[in-house]
């Protein structure tokens, strides 16, 4: 699933050749094809066409589009597992899995591709109108400090990694990312948060810096991700623990150790992080 850097990437991406385009036609796929959320194509249709795109933003693994038109819209969207949201030149044909397709003024379309299904495209009036932004946590790059860190660790009873996942505890992290902060701070995932309170300040030090390589690096491609663009990213080749089970911790030279917790694979160092 495409987490904090990715969808920070497909925004900047996005946002320099979205802002003041005007939408000028709405498609949405029909049944059986539909997203397993499916689109309220009327509300699309009604807010977006003739209106013109103010800008591309995020909060937390969501993009948001700002529409300016009779009223303004706020467009949210979430990438799912698998959810590609690309500008391709109009009329080319759309690939498979596209799901809302939003033709732009100058011969282009906002493309939103899906193959597993799982993303998310609705319209509200305000951004408050999405009950989906309505307890999510603090955005780790900027509104998270060390203080607020320490006091959610101390007020919970999960183990370190679950924590971290929480979107109402920190917005934007994903399995990759917080296995990646976690061998960052050299703090094991299944540490009780309470008992990290110490180690706030490194652990949101380790959580910035692997957000901002992964920024940097404009992604993790694992499999379906691409920027605005249609670009692959390249952090992949930057991962230190996820995905190397078997291979040698590149600080100790210990094996990656991979465990399987309610379906989700955790990869860390039991060498460099102590419980």
């Amino acid at each position: 699933m495409p987490e904090l850097p990715e969808v920070e990437t497909v925004v900047r991406s996005l946002d320099p050749v979205l802002k003041q385009r005007r939408i000028e036609a709405v498609w949405t796929s029909g049944f059986p094809l539909h997203l397993q959320r499916a689109v309220d194509a009327a509300a699309l249709v009604h807010a977006l066409v003739g209106s013109c795109i103010h800008g591309v933003a995020r909060r937390g693994k969501y993009l948001l589009l700002d529409v300016e038109g009779a009223s303004p819209h706020v467009v949210l969207v979430h990438l799912g597992m698998s959810g590609r949201l690309v500008v391709a030149k109009a009329p080319t044909l759309r690939p498979p899995h596209t799901h809302v397709a939003l033709t732009l003024a100058g011969g282009e379309e906002l493309r939103f591709i899906d193959p597993r299904r799982f993303g998310l495209v609705k319209v509200a009036s305000t951004r408050e109108g999405f009950p989906e932004l309505a307890e999510m946590g603090p955005e780790p790059l900027d509104e998270l400090d060390e203080e607020r860190l320490a006091a959610a660790l101390v007020g919970s009873r999960a183990p370190l990694k679950s924590f971290l996942l929480d979107q109402r505890k920190v917005a934007g992290l994903g399995n990759i990312y917080v296995c990646e902060a976690l061998f960052e701070a050299s703090l094991h995932p299944r540490k009780p948060a309470r008992s990290a309170r110490r180690h706030a300040g490194t652990l949101l030090a380790a959580i910035r810096k692997v957000l901002e390589r992964g920024i940097a690096n404009r992604g993790t491609t694992l499999r379906d991700y691409v920027d605005g663009a249609g670009h692959a990213g390249g952090n992949q080749h930057s991962l230190q623990v996820y995905g190397r089970a078997g291979e040698p911790c590149v600080r100790c030279g210990a094996l990656i150790r991979r465990r399987v917790d309610a379906g989700r694979s955790t990869f860390f160092c039991a060498g460099c992080q102590k419980r």
